[in-house]
C-alpha cells in the first residue's frame, strides 16, 4: 500500500513569497499614509494633494491591461523581482527629488509597480498551494500583510518625526530611503525561491486582451469592489468619526483591528477549505456587516474597540475565501488573470470609497449614520455572492 504524501503549506516558494509580501507592506505601507503631508510640505494645493493620493490607484487601475497579460504569460519569479527593482527606484526618486513634478512622475512609477506586486504575489502564492489547502495558505500569506499593515505606518511617523531634517521637507527622506532598503531586501526571497513551473505554453493561454479579465471571477470582483469600499471608510473616516463623537486614543483601534487579523486569517483558513466557501463567507460578511453598525453607533473607545474584533471575524475570513474561490475556479495557467480580475474590484473600491463616504457624510451630517449605511454594499455583495456563487465551480 503506498502511502500518501501529506499536503501541506510549508513550501520553499509559500515562505519566500510570503515573506516577500510581508517586506512589501512594511515598505510600502510605512509611505503611502505620508504621502498627502509630504506633499503638502512643498507647498502642494489641496487639489494637488488630493490628486497625488488618488492617483496611485488610477495608475494602478489603468496598468491592469498590461499588468495581467504579463503575469499570465512571462516568467513570474523574474517579474517578481522586476517589479521589487522598481519599488525600489520609486523611492530613491521621492528621496533624491524633494519636488513636486519629480513627485508626480514618481507617483506614476510606483503605481504602476503596485498594478504588478499584489497580483503577482497572489498567483506565486497560489501556485505554491495544493487546491486542498487554498484558503489555509491564503489566510497566513494575508498574516504577513496584515503585520506590516500594523506596524509599517507607526514606522513611517516615527523615522519622520525623529530625522532631524534641515526642513520638513528632508524629514521624509528617510523615511524613503528605508522603504527602498525594504525593498531591495525583498529580492533576497525573490532570489532563493525555486523558478517558476512552465504551466503551459504561450498558444494555450491565447493573446493578450483575453488575459486581463476572466468572467468566471466577475462575481468575486465585484464582491471585493464592494467590501472595498465599505472597509476603507474605516481607514478613511475613523479619526473624524472619534472627533466627532469626542472618543479619544482611537489609534487603538486600529492596533486592535491588525492584531485581531492576525488572528483570525490563520485560524479561519482552514474551516473554509473542510466545509466550503460559500458556507464560510455568507455568514462571515453577515457578521461584516454587522460591524458597521457597531461603529455607527458607537459613543465609546470600548464599543470601538469590539467593533474592530468584530471587522476582524468577518472581513479577515471573508477576503482570503474570496481570494481562494476565484483562484480554485480558473485552470492553474489562468490564475494571474483571476488575481488581476480580483485586484481591478479592489481597486475600484479604494478609488470610490473616499468619494462615496463623503457623499453620504456629508448628505447625514453625522459620520455615525455614514458607517450604519455603508453596511448596505456589505449586504449588497451577499446577494451577489449567493446568485452568482454557482459560476466558480473549482477546476483545481
Amino acid at each position: 500500500m503506498v502511502e500518501q504524501k501529506k499536503l501541506t503549506i510549508w513550501t520553499r516558494n509559500f515562505i519566500c513569497t510570503t515573506l516577500a509580501n510581508m517586506m512589501l507592506c512594511l515598505g510600502h505601507f510605512a509611505v503611502n499614509p505620508l504621502v498627502v503631508s509630504y506633499a503638502k510640505s512643498m507647498n502642494a494645493s489641496e487639489s494637488l494633494t488630493g490628486f497625488l493620493a488618488g492617483m496611485f490607484f488610477g495608475v494602478a487601475l489603468a496598468m491592469r491591461p498590461i499588468s495581467g497579460p504579463m503575469i499570465t504569460k512571462m516568467d513570474k519569479r523574474k517579474l517578481l523581482f522586476a517589479v521589487f527593482v522598481l519599488g525600489a527606484i520609486a523611492n530613491l526618486g521621492y528621496a533624491l527629488f524633494p519636488t513636486i513634478p519629480a513627485f508626480v512622475v514618481f507617483r506614476f512609477v510606483n503605481g504602476a509597480q503596485y498594478s504588478f506586486v499584489g497580483s503577482l504575489v497572489m498567483t506565486l502564492v497560489a501556485d505554491s498551494l495544493p487546491p486542498e489547502k487554498m484558503g489555509t495558505g491564503l489566510g497566513v500569506y494575508g498574516v504577513g500583510g496584515a503585520i506590516g499593515m500594523s506596524i509599517a505606518p507607526a514606522i513611517g511617523n516615527w523615522i519622520v518625526k525623529n530625522s532631524g531634517g534641515y526642513d520638513l521637507t528632508s524629514s521624509y527622506r528617510p523615511v524613503f530611503l528605508y522603504s527602498m532598503t525594504i525593498m531591495l531586501l525583498a529580492l533576497i526571497p525573490c532570489i532563493i525561491s525555486t523558478p517558476d513551473k512552465k504551466t503551459t505554453e504561450k498558444a494555450e493561454v491565447g493573446v493578450w486582451y483575453k488575459n486581463i479579465f476572466t468572467m468566471k471571477c466577475l462575481p468575486v470582483a465585484i464582491v471585493m469592489l464592494f467590501l472595498i469600499i465599505a472597509y476603507s471608510s474605516y481607514n478613511n473616516y475613523m479619526v473624524e468619526f472619534a472627533k466627532q463623537m469626542n472618543i479619544e486614543n482611537v489609534s487603538l483601534f486600529f492596533t486592535v483591528l491588525a492584531f485581531a487579523l492576525m488572528l483570525t486569517r490563520p485560524l479561519l483558513g482552514p474551516l473554509m477549505d473542510k466545509i466550503g466557501g460559500r458556507k464560510v463567507m455568507l455568514p462571515m460578511m453577515g457578521i461584516f456587516a454587522a460591524s458597521f453598525v457597531i461603529t455607527g453607533t458607537s459613543k465609546t473607545l470600548i464599543q470601538l474597540l469590539v467593533a474592530a474584533v468584530v471587522i476582524a471575524i468577518g472581513y479577515g475570513a471573508a477576503q482570503p475565501s474570496l481570494q481562494a474561490a476565484a483562484l480554485r475556479a480558473v485552470p492553474v495557467a489562468k490564475r494571474g488573470v483571476a488575481s488581476n480580475t480580483i485586484y481591478i474590484g479592489m481597486d475600484l473600491g479604494f478609488f470610490l470609497s473616499p468619494l462615496i463616504s463623503a457623499f453620504l457624510a456629508e448628505r447625514t451630517g453625522s459620520y455615525g449614520t455614514m458607517y450604519s449605511l455603508t453596511s448596505l454594499f456589505v449586504v449588497a455583495s451577499m446577494v451577489i455572492l449567493f446568485f452568482l456563487w454557482d459560476r466558480m465551480k473549482p477546476v483545481v
